[in-house]
C-alpha cells in the first residue's frame, strides 16, 4: 500500500507539472508543447479520478 500511495503522490505531481507547462507554454506561442501538456494532464487526471472512484469505495 505505501508503493500505492507513493504512486498516486507521484501521478498528482506529474499532473500539476503538465497542467503548470500547459498553462506557460500556451501564452508563449508553443501550441504543440501546450496541447501536449494538457492533454497528458487531461490523461492523468482521469486515470487518477477512476482509481480514486474504483478502488478506495472498497476498501471501507
Amino acid at each position: 500500500m505505501n508503493a500505492e500511495k507513493s504512486l498516486f503522490k507521484f501521478l498528482l505531481f506529474a499532473d500539476a507539472c503538465a497542467l503548470i507547462i500547459s498553462m506557460v507554454a500556451g501564452p508563449l506561442n508553443h501550441t504543440a508543447i501546450a496541447i501536449g501538456a494538457a492533454g497528458s494532464a487531461i490523461l492523468i487526471s482521469l486515470c487518477l479520478i477512476g482509481y480514486g472512484l474504483y478502488v478506495w469505495p472498497k476498501r471501507r
